[in-house]
């Protein structure tokens, strides 16, 4: 027996009567008014989506922190790779400029050489005065003129050349030096780059982490959420009472502590032929004795020991799986000296917790209420009154 419900024993006896599952829907419940248990659970459900809510405040916060992080992260990585890029270029530049001094160089060693042989050979020579010499020996003044201009254009040539080249020189000394300068700061602000970019990446990997937690908690939240929803409509289940509909079929709001209309004689002669033939005086007496409807109380019988069959019923006489729980059904199941004693002893425990006013399970009279407590399937209810409604009356010879 699971507290405050029953279990049902493993064996079933499903009737097919559409017609009749049909008619027990027809009455709608009336609920009782909210009570303290009701008032705690909308408490605890206004709480735990208040809690949601939050939550997901906190995860979408944390989404835009983290989408910032990510965008600085992009533009730190952008950034580093446009100074890798100048880097390399001037890089090239610096080796181009490397090279073109070298030419420079190498041509102004070239011509120095040239000019300082041509000098060495000119005061090998005599110098000035055989420069002179050669001037002099012109056939004519104009010829000596022409050696005088050619003498001081090839003097003035080799000065400009050499000028030409050390310009040069320093020119691409200068180059490389602003650029190798250039390179240098290039460098100095790749590095602080460099740094930034990791102190975001690892802000990133922080912020991602917390934003992981922060959809955790969301997900935990909703849980929580869906858990109190559940218990205040436990709770207002709970604390419903459902009244009985009078009518000529049996349904889940038929009122089992009226008369049944049965007689033992008719109880027999449905029974009859099955494992709880003979047993219609006792489900009479129980009917009289403790106010249970004796078409309820057969239909229960039937339901939960299929018709006198299972092992529970053969062998504790315990027709309606009373204390049986479901890790461990037959062993737990309470053991009856007797069925009539079986039968007696549930149908006061019922008539006292399920049926009368102030009852530990109380939620109406009827089967709908006796629900709400008694049985975990929520269609057991339906399934007690589809097979009392098959019950006939006394047969008429």
């Amino acid at each position: 027996m699971r507290h405050p419900r029953f279990q049902f024993a493993h064996h079933r006896l499903v009737l097919a009567l559409p017609f009749a599952l049909a008619l027990t829907l027809i009455a709608a419940p009336a609920a009782a008014g909210p009570t303290p248990g009701v008032t705690a659970a909308q408490q605890a459900a206004a709480a735990a989506a208040k809690d949601a809510q939050n939550a997901k405040d906190a995860a979408n916060n944390a989404d835009t922190a983290l989408s910032l992080a990510r965008a600085a992260l992009a533009a730190a990585n952008a950034h580093l790779a446009v100074l890798n890029t100048q880097i390399g270029a001037l890089q090239v530049t610096i080796a181009a400029d490397s090279a073109t001094l070298r030419t420079v160089n190498a041509q102004l060693n070239g011509d120095r050489g040239h000019l300082a042989a041509y000098l060495r050979q000119s005061y090998e020579s005599g110098g000035s005065q055989a420069m002179l010499a050669y001037i002099i020996s012109a056939n004519t003044i104009a010829a000596a003129i022409q050696r005088d201009v050619q003498v001081n254009e090839i003097s003035s040539a080799s000065q400009q050349l050499v000028a030409r080249i050390g310009a040069e020189e320093r020119k691409a000394s200068s180059t490389l030096a602003q650029h190798t300068s250039d390179l240098a700061q290039l460098a100095a602000e790749e590095e602080q780059s460099r740094t930034e970019q990791v102190i975001v990446k690892v802000q990133t990997q922080t912020l991602l982490a917390a934003d992981v937690t922060a959809h955790a908690h969301v997900s935990q939240a909703q849980k929580a959420l869906a858990q109190a929803v559940e218990a205040l409509a436990a709770a207002r289940a709970r604390d419903a009472i459902y009244q009985a509909v009078p009518g000529p079929l049996f349904t889940v709001d038929t009122n089992l502590t009226l008369p049944s209309g049965e007689t033992a004689a008719s109880l027999n002669q449905f029974l009859d032929g099955s494992a709880l033939a003979g047993l219609g005086a006792s489900f009479m007496q129980a009917e009289t004795t403790y106010h249970v409807s004796a078409r309820y109380f057969v239909a229960h019988a039937i339901l939960e020991s299929g018709w006198g069959t299972s092992a529970i019923a053969q062998n504790k006489h315990n027709l309606f799986g009373f204390g049986a729980n479901d890790s461990n059904p037959y062993v737990d199941a309470t053991t009856f000296t007797s069925l009539d004693a079986c039968i007696q002893y549930v149908a006061q425990f019922i008539a006292t917790n399920y049926l009368t006013v102030g009852g530990q399970f109380y939620h109406g009279p009827t089967l709908r209420g006796m629900n709400v407590d008694y049985a975990s399937d929520p269609n057991w209810a339906e399934k007690i009154a589809s097979i009392a409604d098959t019950i006939p009356p006394l047969a008429v010879p």
